[in-house]
């Protein structure tokens, strides 16, 4: 039986960086009063993803875009699910780790919303911080990683308290 829980954090990461901004941002998830639970992408499965009524994606970048295996988990779902995205209605999120400014972090973000919107996902940005997602790049302090991901976790519990709570 697949457990429910209210956000499910997908993630990959080949240097640490991106993974060492899952535990921040589920801190503002579970601060924001939501449940989440985490799982690299090769560990989740579909169906764990159909249970959470939101999902935040976690993306190293390469040559300025998402993971292959990221991207290959969104392209390649199960036949049943094809016809339209079990996705749809649920709240999207995006963030990523990247080496040095320029290197394409933002447009990684960007790529990322853009699958998940596909999805009929719901996407919001965040005007008192970074607009479209955290981004830790190499010279970033452990502090200001830590301080962007939890504001982020807390703003997705918050969208999600706005829509899903009565």
């Amino acid at each position: 039986m697949i457990k429910s829980t209210d956000f499910l954090i997908l993630y990959t990461t080949k240097n640490g960086r991106t993974g060492k901004m899952v535990d921040p941002i589920m801190q503002g998830l579970i601060g924001g009063g939501v449940t989440v639970d985490s799982f690299s992408v090769e560990e989740i499965k579909w169906d764990q993803m159909l249970t959470a009524k939101g999902i935040i994606v976690g993306t190293p970048v390469r040559f300025g875009d998402v993971d292959w295996k990221i991207k290959r988990f969104f392209d390649i779902r199960p036949e049943v699910l094809s016809v339209s995205s079990p996705l749809a209605g649920k709240i999207g999120g995006a963030f990523t780790g990247g080496d040095i400014p320029g290197s394409g972090a933002e447009l990684t973000l960007l790529s990322m919303l853009h699958i998940l919107l596909n999805h009929g996902m719901i996407i919001q940005g965040n005007s008192e911080s970074a607009h479209y997602g955290p981004i830790s790049l190499k010279d970033t302090s452990d502090e200001d990683m830590m301080s962007v991901c939890n504001i982020w976790g807390l703003h997705w519990a918050n969208l999600y308290h706005n829509l899903f709570s009565s």
